[in-house]
């Protein structure tokens, strides 16, 4: 008796063992992401799948309220901004015989922005800046934003996660991970303005065009969409958005910025010579971190509601559109036709209705 006892002891300690080591380890998942090119199917490469996994797990990890929260997304000269006021209640509608919301995706967060939670679990931490509007006290929380979520993932796919990693961050004393600001800089005027490295480029053919010219994404798409910027039979269609693949990243600046990983693309000719893309027909599937649909003091209570119950701030999701040419529509597919990546229709936000804004495909140096 006595040594089935020990043995017994043995297996339970080394089973605590495992459990205990397995808490820490990077948690597994593996997707399979594919470029359709007109019905030839080709599966992204290891480091690519891995950054597309990483992105994946952010973006599905769940967890609950303990209690409504009140918190900031946005900071300005180092103090948190009223405009960007978030409400969620713990409860749908805030009662609790309607139970409790489930969330998924670490938040969004452009004042703690660098906690990617390599652990898989999210726990909510808070920042140590605060703001008293009408009596509530709006808080910052451990989260990350569309770049440096987008930069956790490559840096995952490299194997350069590590914290000591300077990979993807910025070159002055704080080493910041790369916003977009940064991603436009060193991807398309090969610039070091803003403390910027060298580890990204544009994906595909710019023709005539001198990129490093370009004050933003709408330069680079619309002069590479006129006329005579290509030779016959090219366009940026099959030049540009032809090229890309998942683990490619999609670029959106202007005065200020969004950026999604792609996990998917599917290509559709006109031509049985695969010569002409359809812009209409041809998308990209992605996931981005876009942040919570926002609680608007002003709007009417069905709106705060709708606002409050909001379950993750990542795309795609199952919330359905508020505003603009989608509305209605019962989920964010995270699919974008080319010629919404040019701007020519509409996308769908989740704050802000209709968007067309133009997007181009960028990479890290070190994938072909």
């Amino acid at each position: 008796m006595k040594k089935r006892t020990l043995m017994k002891k043995i297996c339970v300690f080394a089973m605590l063992c495992v459990l205990t080591m397995t808490m820490f380890l990077e948690p597994s998942f593996a997707g399979t992401y594919k470029v359709n090119d007109g019905g030839i199917e080709t599966v992204a490469s290891i480091p690519r799948s891995d950054a597309c996994d990483k992105m994946t797990i952010m973006s599905q990890m769940t967890w609950t309220l303990p209690e409504t929260l009140y918190y900031c997304t946005l900071q300005s000269g180092g103090a948190l901004t009223k405009a960007s006021e978030v409400k969620l209640y713990k409860y749908k509608d805030g009662k609790s015989a309607n139970g409790v919301i489930t969330r998924k995706g670490i938040p969004y967060s452009q004042v703690d922005r660098e906690y990617s939670f390599p652990s898989g679990t999210f726990t909510l931490n808070f920042g140590n800046k605060t703001l008293i509007d009408d009596g509530i006290t709006y808080r910052s929380v451990h989260g990350t934003d569309c770049a440096s979520s987008v930069a956790f993932a490559w840096r995952k796919g490299t194997g350069n996660n590590s914290a000591s990693s300077n990979f993807l961050k910025r070159t002055n004393t704080n080493h910041a991970i790369y916003t977009t600001e940064n991603m436009f800089n060193d991807a398309v005027r090969e610039s070091t303005d803003t403390y910027t490295g060298d580890f990204l480029k544009v994906v595909g053919d710019y023709g005539k065009y001198n990129k490093k010219t370009a004050a933003n994404t709408r330069n680079v798409v619309d002069a590479l969409s006129a006329t005579g910027n290509y030779g016959a039979g090219k366009d940026i269609y099959s030049e540009v958005y032809a090229k890309i693949k998942p683990g490619d990243a999609l670029l959106f600046r202007g005065n200020s910025g969004h950026v999604r990983l792609v996990t998917g693309v599917h290509i559709v000719y006109t031509d049985t010579a695969k010569t002409q893309v359809d812009p209409e027909a041809s998308y990209v599937n992605c996931i981005e971190q876009t942040g919570f649909r926002k609680y608007k003091k002003d709007a009417d209570a069905t709106e705060k509601k709708i606002a409050s119950n909001w379950s993750t701030s990542w795309i795609p999701n199952e919330e359905t559109v508020q505003e603009g040419t989608y509305a209605g529509q019962k989920k964010f597919t995270g699919m974008y036709t080319f010629n919404q990546l040019t701007g020519k229709t509409p996308s769908p936000t989740v704050n802000g209705g209709d968007s067309y804004n133009r997007y181009i495909p960028i990479r890290l140096n070190v994938w072909s």
